[in-house]
């Protein structure tokens, strides 16, 4: 294999808990890759360190020289500017206040920088390179602490007015629903995502249900839990989870059907922790999604999970220099 002539591009997936770099050749092959912790409570300046660090650190293992990289690719939370190159606001990374992230990346290594949020990056690269490959008109869902979205049309990543297209997580599913983190209420992010299913839980746990099967009796012991074992408990009739569990599908199933109805999609991808679940959240979904979409749309629609896994969003970030 070739690996000269800047036939290689990195790519970078920067979150809340970890930072994943990829060296990544026209292909989508990967050539190096390496996962650090953010120790994003450190705070800004070591945040962006850590960043630096990462890459830095990929370029010495892979042992390629500088010269035969094309640029850097790098999928940050939002809200931000692609064009400018500046994250806004990063919930997850605290101070992180109008970053110019582009600028500052581009300074330090003398490549080109693309900046792009990181939900559209992970859609990107299952578009490109994973379960959506070759499909030109897609939704995704990254359902993990909190849903995130990426939209493909005609081939291209939509950005919308200001680049905040595609806050999925954000669309009112129940509008008496509960308080969700963006300060709105009923949210689908309040109910499907990691956190909304450990919320839920919690409001059953101060009205006095409990779950013998996972010990759960305190509401600080749901932290402790995995979604693995809510599922898991869920699917034998745990009183305290179950309808948690159903919910969660149901309102996602919702949120599918409300975008395949108003964009048609070839294709649904899901990413994220939860689709660790496999068929057990897939047949539930189609059956939801599928009473409440024009049977034209479902007819010729696919709704499945991705394929790379946490390499998603840096995948897909690196894929943009191309």
């Amino acid at each position: 294999m070739d690996n000269t002539k800047k036939d290689l591009t990195i790519g970078v997936d920067l979150g809340g808990t970890n930072i994943v770099s990829v060296i990544v050749n026209s292909q989508g092959e990967i050539i190096s890759y390496l996962k650090n912790p953010t120790f994003a409570g450190r705070g800004k300046e070591a945040t962006i360190r850590r960043i630096i660090e990462t890459i830095h650190k990929n370029i010495v293992q892979s042992n390629l020289a500088p010269s035969n990289i094309r640029g850097i690719g790098i999928g940050a939370p939002g809200p931000l500017d692609v064009e400018k190159g500046v994250v806004y606001f990063a919930p997850n990374l605290p101070g992180w206040e109008d970053i110019p992230l582009k600028k500052i990346l581009e300074e330090e290594f003398n490549l080109k920088v693309v900046l792009e949020n990181d939900a559209n990056a992970a859609v990107w690269g299952e578009r490109c390179w994973g379960a959506g490959k070759g499909i030109n008109n897609l939704v995704g869902f990254t359902l993990g602490t909190g849903i995130g979205g990426g939209i493909i049309i005609e081939g291209k990543i939509y950005h919308g007015h200001n680049y905040g297209a595609a806050e999925l997580g954000h669309m009112t599913v129940n509008k008496d629903g509960p308080l969700c983190n963006c300060g709105n209420y009923g949210c689908l992010e309040a109910y499907s995502s990691a956190t909304g299913i450990k919320n839920r839980i919690r409001e059953r746990i101060k009205k006095g249900l409990r779950s013998p099967l996972l010990n759960l009796d305190k509401t600080e012991s749901v932290d402790t839990i995995s979604l693995k074992s809510i599922f898991e408990v869920a699917r034998q009739g745990d009183e305290l989870t179950s309808e948690v569990v159903e919910e969660a599908i149901t309102y996602l199933g919702i949120g599918v059907a409300n975008m395949v109805n108003i964009l048609n999609p070839e294709m649904v991808v899901l990413m994220g922790g939860i689709t660790n679940e496999g068929d057990k959240l897939l047949i539930p979904l189609r059956k939801e999604v599928k009473k409440r979409v024009f049977p034209t749309n479902y007819k010729f629609l696919k709704i499945t999970i991705g394929e790379l896994g946490d390499k998603a969003g840096a995948l897909g970030a690196a894929t943009l220099l191309w």
